[in-house]
């Protein structure tokens, strides 16, 4: 079997940032603190799989190639043996099916190409584990099954100790690199539960105060109307009511705002110049960065135009920049950047503020988290929604006294 190793190794990192991040990524394949194949790239960074282990791998091939039946039926094997893994499956036609997508799957770890959808499919693979309630501690014993399998057939090789030695360490990283994408895929699972069941009672309650809320409005009116009809002093109650008004105004705009975060949010992409969208927000917030001594940077780079519903994303970038500057005060800088190429659309938005203690910044997209005295805790989670509609994601990098960075990217389609 030959392969061609210019397609075999296609990947390239650099369109994308490297270094060190931090943050919790909002998107509909992951939510693992970076846009998806930025992800991808610092995990190959973090266990060390680069093109030599690749090569390492391919050179295997032929070799481990007809031992993949023996590999299958050792990882079975150690699930059929404990008596929980042993209920995950519903039949023998599941299990043949199992097998053949894991002899698919050990193709694919010798031969790659290791590009955005060998990722995508090894994400598809950790949640079907979830779906078929494989637990995590099970997936990880079965795992090294293979690991030690396939290490001795590499110890068998009449090979060098030195080339062994780094077959060996090619077949562990890319096992470790497969074992981080799984376990983000259980960790996404959690993510999801933990944002549904708030959801849930937050539109529960909201709808259940929607009622008396209304009657206690009602109320209110004719208790102004009754006051008048009688020719009763009222200026010491006008303030009263102002205030009774004003608390059920905020009451009202709340359960508002929870029913539209439930529901899903509707998209309507176009293609739009990202220039004029720096303008419109330059144009929107100049008052209050003036008031507020704060210098604003904003600048685009690479292609003008970029896939979008402008005013779901002028809602985020509003959204964002009003954070910055609350965060900032006074006298600080904010700088806003969008990146277009043909591959998507980066927005990366940063501020010297006040920045995020260590653990906020995996909080923050959470229904109701907020830190101000005021604020509903439903911004930046209706962020996170526009973001999935675009099919997008959110990464957020923070320190604190450093200020924070939040990068946006939304997918560009083929025109």
């Amino acid at each position: 079997m030959t392969h061609d190793k210019e397609m075999r190794y296609p990947w390239n990192d650099a369109s994308w940032p490297t270094g060190s991040h931090h943050g919790r990524l909002h998107t509909p394949t992951t939510r693992a603190g970076l846009i998806p194949m930025q992800f991808f790239q610092e995990i190959r960074e973090y266990t060390g799989f680069g093109k030599s282990d690749e090569e390492e791998l391919f050179s295997l091939y032929e070799y481990i190639q007809p031992h993949f039946s023996e590999v299958v039926d050792s990882f079975y094997e150690a699930l059929w043996q404990n008596p929980r893994t042993r209920m995950v499956f519903s039949g023998p036609e599941q299990v043949e099916r199992l097998r053949r997508t894991l002899m698919s799957w050990l193709d694919h770890i010798f031969t790659g190409p290791f590009d955005e959808a060998y990722f995508k499919q090894r994400l598809m693979i950790g949640k079907v584990h979830v779906d078929v309630g494989l637990l995590p501690h099970f997936m990880f014993g079965a795992m090294n099954v293979v690991r030690s399998r396939l290490v001795g057939l590499v110890l068998d090789l009449d090979d060098s100790v030195e080339a062994r030695k780094l077959k060996i360490q090619a077949i562990n990283r890319i096992l470790d690199l497969e074992l981080t994408i799984m376990v983000q895929s259980y960790w996404d699972v959690m993510m999801d539960l933990k944002l549904q069941m708030p959801t849930a009672l937050a539109t529960g309650l909201a709808h259940e105060i929607r009622n008396p809320l209304n009657s206690l409005n009602l109320n209110v009116t004719l208790m102004e109307r009754r006051l008048r009809s009688i020719e009763a002093d009222t200026s010491g109650l006008d303030s009263v009511l102002e205030v009774m008004r004003s608390e059920i105004r905020r009451i009202r705009g709340l359960t508002s705002e929870i029913m539209d975060f439930a529901k899903p949010i509707m998209i309507s992409p176009t293609w739009h110049s990202s220039q004029t969208l720096i303008n419109d927000i330059k144009t929107m917030h100049a008052p209050t960065l003036e008031v507020y001594n704060i210098t604003f940077d904003a600048t685009t780079h690479g292609l003008d135009d970029m896939w979008c519903d402008v005013d779901r994303l002028t809602q985020i970038l509003v959204n964002l920049l009003t954070n910055s500057i609350e965060a900032i005060g006074e006298d600080g800088q904010i700088s806003l950047s969008i990146h277009n190429d043909m591959d998507g659309t980066r927005i990366l938005l940063s501020d010297d503020g006040e920045g995020m203690p260590p653990g906020m910044r995996y909080k923050i997209f959470d229904l109701f988290y907020t830190t101000k005295a005021a604020g509903t805790g439903l911004g930046l989670p209706i962020v996170a929604k526009i973001v999935d509609a675009h099919d997008g994601a959110i990464d957020v990098v923070s320190h604190k006294d450093k200020g924070t960075q939040f990068t946006i990217y939304l997918p560009r389609p083929v025109k």
